[in-house]
């Protein structure tokens, strides 16, 4: 009895040293632990998209098994301890102890050639033939490249380890073997015929009998599960989550990734190659934990038989296991007797990453210093597919407006040209460098083959190309449709093209940036790195370039479209509208506004450019470190915030700007026709000169204001940048312990290159408000200019001569600075042939019913008739022509048929005393510096060449000396009447109204009859 009591005494004891060691050993205990363990797992599988994970842990000996999430999401089936999962590259370890059960027999030698087993297989370095050794391919130093990879094609015959080791026969090594530690799967493939070769039996045979069933590994098999219905569903990322994904059979390379386990068995396995359990193969496990001590350490571990070695003070022995849809994590320190196993249904990096931290927190280690070990692209090659997304919606759009354009003809089909086909082929000719720059992608990034790259990208990335083929397919119809169906207006049609021009330059411009700075940590080969260098360089520096010469001439023809809009309003409407626009307004809007508007342009196809650009390489950023990039991105939001208000409190600036600017011009163009009056006294000249100094200085005051503002708010932006490049470089290693040293780099020198392209974007705020402010300013100019009530298309009449003209109660009135005047109504009829004198005292109205009667205004009631027809306002001056006073001639005379009348010309300078004064050419006047005389003379010789039936003539022998007006009252009117014409004078010469037929009298608005009766000429 006593000895029983004391054999349980000594069972408890023992139970308690074995509690002590097995938990109070480490730094912390075993549950605790396991809860970090299980809380690094959650935020890993959320953060890597794997659907379901099993974990096994061996802390000081002792095993814990933790399954998580599920086998197949769809059937929702939970993952147990009996899940089968591929493992991976961690399937070289049971091909490393089938190799080294064979070396130990004394049937393989490491130290000899290949091809003692395998006389067929040749490698060559520098197209002569290299020494392979069996060591080389256990340890990786063959020197057969890692992109070898893609060699590996789907097979799944008898035959398929034999075809995938003779698809790398002749091989090109990228080094001697044994010099350095490269490492590449098909290795091990080799390694696996080799072992075929050997023991005369096919692989996956030889390696379940004398390998997995020697070792007690009951649901493990070799390239298919022992129960298929247990093996979990496969995932591999695509925008962000886990899709169920089946790769095709690479029963080929089963030695190097195909080995299929749970949980448990491969806990067994990590026990096993610690010791923790018993085995005869334990002599060969060992053996394939020597490490490699011929090459050079990598990344402080060296590679021994299906495992890495860490030479950081650990013993740590691991390896990683990835495949298209599973990954796995091994991981055992044998003094500490500690060990983790990871097994995930998803190709993701976050296993490795899991482990990593995991087996170091089981060891009681310090935290691993986080990282991001990235998706694969998958976010990458996301925001392009959305990006591209966009870019299509927006070509639809576009396309969808082109369309309606054609509909409503906007767009004219002008044929099948020859400029349309050559067109067409210079854009599919562009595009052949720019689809072989895709095409070579997968052999410049990684040596791979697209089918390759399919199975081992996410899904995101295929859907990425078929984005890019679909956005080259509707831009090229675009295209084609706007070559076929050119724009009327051709600013129009050409700006779609410089926006995607644009773009594009942006585009390229990022993929330089990101070029350089991943060329810093890269493996790509140099000439693929140049060919990609130079192709996105040439992209950028020739968009750029017809990109900024397409701008001068749209911004020119812009500035002359606008012009001509303005122009052509102005000329459409009607003199008494016109009269009310101010000149200054007229002369701001086609001048600085238009102006503003046509150098804008630039501006915004650039800050198009660098957007782009910006946009670019922060997406690049992101797909390297998300959160930190979101952190700067947030900084540049909140410079963009203040440039953003402080640019709407600046605008009102720029708007009285603008209304001082039309002062401005108003006061110049006074002082430009007043000139004589300001000239007669100095007082006036300085007092004028004075309120125009006052109008600029206000305009400076308020433009210096605005722009002063913007300095300050700039260099509060240019701070912020400062502030934001320390952020990154002091900062982000304290706030961001994950983000490596490269990576900051990168940032540094992406963020030092964008400062130029994020200062274009903040120079661009004012210009883009002053942009504002003048297209308003021009839009409402033109709102404000009335159209004329009759257009360009209203039939103009044809006669030389009119036999009568009636005006029937023709009534006006208007306001003026004196109050309400009005005129009428006004009954008069003249017949062809008559001479009409109107006179009539300062204010009573003469002039404005010489502008009623001429069409100039319209009346408020009555009309007036052109040989017994009712004539509408517009076209009733085409019956006349006209000299009013004062008079205004152009350099050039319009709308005047100068054939053949040269002599007649000739003939009227003689007869008005013009000939030593001037003389016309092609229509034009050799000078127009003559007197107020001369000037009239000139006038009256316009006046015959467009040869109008009716003549108005306002005071126009006012300025003649005595004898031309004597001669225009008795000779030229006389001739007048003579030819038929009519003639309407307004005169203040009484001793010439016998020459009248009719004299009548203008008196507040009201016309009387001077004289009835003709006065007999003396």
């Amino acid at each position: 009895m006593l000895s029983s009591t004391i054999k349980k005494a000594f069972a408890l004891v023992g139970l308690l040293l074995l509690l002590c060691q097995v938990g109070f050993s480490q730094k912390k205990p075993v549950q605790e632990i396991l809860k970090q363990a299980d809380e690094e797992v959650a935020r890993a599988m959320k953060r890597g998209n794997i659907p379901g994970l099993s974990m096994a842990l061996i802390i000081n000996g002792q095993e814990f098994i933790r399954n998580y999430g599920y086998a197949n999401v769809h059937d929702n089936v939970k993952v147990s301890s009996n899940t089968l999962f591929e493992i991976g590259s961690c399937s070289k370890a049971f091909t490393a102890l089938a190799a080294a059960e064979l070396i130990s027999e004394g049937r393989i030698n490491p130290n000899a050639p290949v091809t003692d087993y395998l006389p067929w297989f040749t490698v060559q370095y520098k197209s002569k033939p290299a020494r392979l050794l069996v060591s080389n391919l256990i340890h990786h130093t063959s020197g057969i490249p890692w992109s070898s990879i893609s060699a590996i094609q789907p097979l799944n015959g008898a035959d398929a380890l034999y075809k995938t080791v003779c698809a790398i026969n002749h091989q090109k090594l990228d080094r001697l073997p044994g010099k350095k530690f490269e490492y590449a799967t098909i290795n091990y493939d080799i390694l696996a015929l080799i072992v075929q070769t050997v023991s005369g039996q096919p692989f996956e045979t030889y390696v379940q009998k004398n390998v997995i069933d020697k070792l007690e590994l009951r649901h493990t098999q070799i390239g298919y599960p022992v129960y298929s219905k247990l093996l979990a569903t496969g995932y591999k990322s695509g925008f962000l989550t886990a899709w169920p994904f089946q790769p095709p059979v690479f029963k080929g390379n089963n030695a190097a990734g195909y080995v299929i386990s749970d949980i448990l068995d491969m806990s067994r396995w990590l026990k096993l190659q610690m010791g923790l359990q018993p085995t005869s193969l334990y002599p060969s496990m060992l053996l394939t934990h020597q490490r490699d001590e011929t090459v050079g350490l990598h990344d402080m571990g060296s590679y021994a038989m299906g495992w890495d070695v860490l030479l950081d003070g650990s013993s740590e022995i691991n390896h990683d296991g990835f495949n298209p849809s599973f990954t796995a994590y091994m991981a055992f320190r044998k003094p500490a007797k500690t060990g983790v196993v990871i097994l995930a249904n998803a190709s993701s990096n976050f296993t490795a990453y899991l482990g990593n931290k995991v087996i170091k927190l089981a060891a009681g280690d310090d935290p691993a210093k986080d990282y991001d070990p990235g998706d694969g692209g998958d976010s990458g090659y996301a925001i392009v597919s959305l990006a591209l997304v966009l870019y299509i919606c927006a070509n639809f759009i576009y396309l969808g407006y082109l369309l309606i354009d054609i509909r409503k003809r906007n767009r004219i089909y002008e044929g099948f040209k020859r400029s349309v086909p050559v067109s067409l082929l210079k854009f599919l000719l562009i595009l052949i460098p720019f689809a072989y720059a895709i095409y070579l992608l997968p052999t410049a990034s990684a040596g791979f083959t697209w089918s390759a790259i399919f199975v081992w990208s996410p899904y995101s990335l295929p859907v990425c190309l078929i984005g890019l083929a679909a956005a080259v397919t509707i831009s090229f119809v675009s295209y084609a449709l706007s070559l076929l169906y050119p724009s009327v207006n051709k600013f129009k049609g050409k700006a779609p093209m410089l926006v995607l021009l644009g773009i594009m330059a942006g585009f390229a411009n990022m993929i330089v940036v990101v070029l350089i700075t991943s060329s810093l940590n890269s493996t790509v080969h140099l000439r693929y790195l140049l060919f990609y260098y130079v192709l996105v360089s040439l992209l950028y520096l020739t968009g750029r370039r017809y990109v900024q010469i397409q701008l001068i001439k749209f911004s020119r023809g812009l500035t002359y479209d606008l012009k001509s809009q303005i122009i052509d309003k102005i000329l459409n409407t009607s003199y008494q509208k016109f009269e009310k626009i101010r000149k200054g307004n007229i002369y701001t809007a086609l001048n600085d506004d238009v102006s503003v508007i046509g150098e804008s342009t630039n501006v915004f196809i650039v800050l198009i450019t660098n957007l782009i650009t910006a946009i670019g390489a922060f997406v690049y950023l992101a797909s390297i470190a998300f959160w930190a990039t979101l952190l700067t991105v947030g900084l540049i939001v909140a410079i963009l915030i203040i440039y953003y208000f402080a640019g709407a409190s600046n605008n009102v600036f720029f708007e009285q700007a603008r209304d001082s600017q039309n002062k401005f011009m108003s006061l110049a163009s006074d002082m430009i026709e007043g000139f004589k009056e300001l000239s007669l006294k100095r007082g006036k000249k300085t007092d004028y000169g004075k309120d125009l100094q006052q109008s600029a200085g206000f305009y400076k005051e308020k433009i210096t204001k605005a722009s002063v503002r913007f300095v300050n708010v700039f260099l509060i932006g240019e701070t912020l940048l400062i502030v934001i490049l320390g952020v990154v470089a002091f900062g982000f290693p304290k706030f961001f312990p994950s983000i490596q040293v490269y990576t900051i780099s990168s940032f540094v020198v992406i963020l030092l290159y964008l400062i130029g392209p994020i200062n274009s974007i903040l120079n661009s705020v004012p210009v883009i408000l002053q942009v504002r402010v003048a297209w308003n300013r021009i839009k409402d100019f033109i709102d404000q200019i009335p159209s004329a009530t009759v257009g360009k298309q209203t039939e103009l009449p044809s006669k030389s001569t009119i036999d009568t003209m009636e005006i029937r109660d023709l009534c006006f009135q208007y306001q003026n600075d004196a109050g309400m005047f009005s005129v009428g109504p006004v009954n008069l009829e003249i017949y062809k042939g008559q001479i009409i004198f109107i006179i009539g005292g300062n204010g009573s109205g003469k002039t404005t019913l010489a502008k009623l009667i001429t069409g100039l205004y319209q009346a408020d009631s009555g009309n007036i008739l052109i040989d017994g027809e009712e004539a509408s306002n517009t076209p009733l001056g085409e019956y006349y022509s006209a000299i009013f006073s004062p008079a205004f001639l152009f350099e050039k005379m319009y709308d005047i048929n100068f054939e053949g009348k040269t002599e007649k010309i000739a003939e009227y300078l003689e007869l008005l005393g013009l000939t030593d004064k001037v003389s016309i050419s092609n229509g034009r006047f050799s000078t127009l510096n003559l007197s107020g005389g001369q000037k009239k003379r000139l006038a009256l010789l316009q006046c015959f060449l467009e040869d109008s039936p009716v003549y108005l003539f306002d005071e126009w022998a006012a300025d003649q000396d005595p004898g031309y007006r004597k001669f225009f009252y008795h000779t030229l009117l006389p001739q007048m009447r003579a030819s038929g014409k009519i003639v309407i004078a307004i005169t203040h010469d009484d001793q010439y109204f016998d020459v009248a037929d009719c004299v009548y009298k203008m008196n507040q608005g009201q016309m009387e009859v001077y004289e009835k009766e003709r006065i007999p000429v003396i």
